[in-house]
């Protein structure tokens, strides 16, 4: 199945290459929830002639712990533009536009940011992506922003560029998501589409990140979380090559010091049967307890995509259980929903309605 998300896909015309297509493996048992959800608009109020916010990635404020941070595009007067927004997670604060500064030879053409992170009080860290005139339209180069909160620490900007995995040239670059100092994402190559990849910040170093060492398969990592110490959990989409091309969700842990993945689990939406419906998680988030929120986009095979909200929690021997999913779809009368992002118990993404169709940013609260 493929990872709606208009943010990505609309808009950013890379993702057509990284994309998930395919569907999913997983247990046979059958856990969802029936719970209820509400749904807030989510908006910039200092923004005008906006057609849509289109967010990506959230995480909460170091030092304030009722305000978030998202990121996302929004359109205005016919162009996309890159924001970080602050405030509270249901929406209403404010956003700043950010842009990766052009230079000599370097025509910067458009800026999208993907996930937001801490970097002590008043700072990020920002992953996402650029293009550039000189690269053309679909060329991404990948994005890292270390600095002020308002994009304005022209000096933080940096691009990240995988060259050291691959033999072969890179055409496209993409940073997902990052925490406690790791960043992951994907990269494409004329050979290789949807590789994954991690990058340590403090050591300048990127790791592939594989099931198993020279799988062929196609991986996009798209959610990070950082557990503490050494110990990370990332979350995103698989496609296994030795059972002919299926694509499904996947969470893993990975050591910043061995570099090693552990814990490898692929999920389905409902824990169903590959056959019947394909999955790719969007975004993690602790729950408080030693588990895990997810949030999802998932699919009956042939139709078209559904967003839906996933809690994992740990057996004692560290693996992941069984997960509670809850499937929801965006006010009666939308035609389509996805899940971006997810934070605590709150799911940010977009959902269409109306004819001409239109893009809406939303805030789902899952009582699960």
């Amino acid at each position: 199945m493929k990872s709606r998300n208009l943010l990505r896909s609309g808009l950013i015309a890379l993702l057509a290459s990284l994309i998930i297509t395919g569907c999913g493996s997983g247990g046979s048992n059958s856990s969802s929830s029936s719970a209820g959800v509400s749904y807030n608009h989510f908006y910039c109020p200092n923004t005008v002639n906006v057609s849509f916010p289109g967010v990506s990635g959230v995480r909460q404020v170091y030092g304030q712990e009722s305000l978030v941070y998202v990121t996302g595009v929004y359109v205005q007067y016919g162009s996309s533009h890159a924001f970080l927004y602050k405030g509270s997670v249901l929406g209403g604060g404010n956003c700043s536009e950010f842009n990766f500064p052009s230079a000599p030879g370097r025509t910067v053409t458009s800026t999208s940011l993907y996930g937001p992170d801490n970097n002590g009080y008043g700072q990020v860290v920002v992953v996402g992506s650029y293009t550039t005139l000189e690269s053309g339209p679909i060329a991404q180069q990948g994005l890292l922003y270390i600095g002020a909160a308002d994009g304005s620490t022209i000096d933080g900007y940096k691009t990240l560029f995988p060259a050291s995995l691959t033999s072969e040239s890179i055409i496209n670059t993409l940073g997902h998501s990052t925490m406690g100092g790791i960043v992951v994402g994907n990269y494409n190559t004329t050979k290789e589409k949807g590789k994954a990849f991690i990058y340590d910040i403090n050591t300048d170093t990127y790791y592939t990140l594989e099931p198993t060492p020279g799988d062929t398969g196609t991986m996009t990592a798209y959610g990070i979380w950082y557990n503490g110490g050494t110990s990370y959990t990332i979350a995103g989409g698989y496609s296994d090559a030795t059972a002919g091309g299926t694509n499904i969700g996947f969470i893993t842990d990975w050591d910043s010091i061995s570099h090693k993945v552990s814990n490898f689990t692929t999920l389905n939406y409902n824990n169903l049967p590959a056959n019947q419906v394909g999955t790719h998680f969007e975004g993690i988030t602790g729950d408080g307890s030693g588990g895990y929120n997810l949030a999802a986009d998932w699919e009956y095979l042939g139709q078209k995509t559904s967003p839906a909200f996933a809690n994992i929690k740990r057996n004692s021997d560290g693996s992941f259980a069984t997960p509670t999913w809850v499937g929801y779809n965006y006010f009666p009368g939308s035609s389509w929903t996805s899940a971006n992002t997810v934070y605590e118990n709150y799911i940010l993404g977009l959902y269409q309605a109306g004819d001409p169709v239109v893009d809406y940013g939303y805030v789902a609260t899952i009582n699960y």
